[in-house]
């Protein structure tokens, strides 16, 4: 009996370890082993967040073999894989030659430098952020100030430019004229008459995309001369 009591000891001690727990832990830089407040947790198979406090201190729910993430402006996104609750140190890594290149056209950044930009304007651009306890605490002074203004409408334009890049990449020349005999000035107006939404270029695989591209030519084929001249006057005026 005694021994059948410690087998069902020993189950119910590996039930609860495998059940969601509370995971704490600390960030800090990994040169100065200084604490970086306000680091992005987030757990990647329940999508919950949580921000590191002024000593670089958190607290999130994870379980076993959860996947959590660490981000931070200027410094590389980092990874842990939940194998245990105890404390945990993580150090995040600056990024070489970082800075904010405000002065620099965004269509000109690198899919890197677009990636830490948008996380620099999300993060000057916040009114709220969260407090010990799991409640938000609101900043005016963020909300209504101009340096956060200015980041929220940088922020819109960094997203606007990234949806944008990934567009192109689907939805191109080179994807088009393989499955169409569209060339030139037909090939010009069908991108811009038929160009896909960010949503469904998102969420498409190379075979939805080719499907599109494909039934999207039927509809241009059957397109009078004057509907196309339409098209090329809306073109010359965005």
């Amino acid at each position: 009996m005694k021994k059948i009591f410690v087998l069902l000891l020993c189950i119910i001690g590996t039930v609860n370890l495998a059940a969601g727990q509370t995971l704490e832990g600390i960030v800090m830089e990994l040169n100065s082993s200084k604490p970086i407040q306000q680091v992005e947790v987030r757990n990647l198979t329940t999508d919950a967040t949580v921000e590191t406090n002024a000593s670089g201190g958190f607290e999130i729910d994870a379980e076993l073999n959860d996947l959590l993430t660490f981000g931070y402006p200027g410094f590389r996104l980092d990874t842990l894989v939940v194998v245990d609750f105890q404390i945990k140190r993580v150090y995040l890594t600056p990024l070489e030659d970082f800075n904010i290149l405000e002065d620099v056209e965004i269509t000109d950044l690198s899919d890197l430098q677009l990636e830490e930009e948008i996380r620099v304007a999300r993060e000057r651009g916040r009114s709220v952020h969260t407090v010990q306890g799991g409640g938000i605490a609101i900043s005016p002074s963020r909300l209504f100030g101009k340096e956060a203004k200015d980041a929220r409408e940088r922020y819109d334009a960094l997203l606007e430019e990234q949806e944008r890049r990934l567009i192109d990449s689907k939805f191109n020349e080179d994807k088009i004229t393989p499955i169409t005999p569209l060339k030139g000035r037909d090939l010009d107006l069908f991108i811009v008459k038929f160009r896909p939404s960010y949503e469904f270029a998102k969420q498409s695989d190379e075979e939805q995309i080719r499907l599109y591209i494909m039934d999207s030519y039927k509809k241009f084929k059957n397109m009078s001369q004057a509907e196309k001249d339409r098209i090329k006057l809306t073109e010359e005026v965005n």
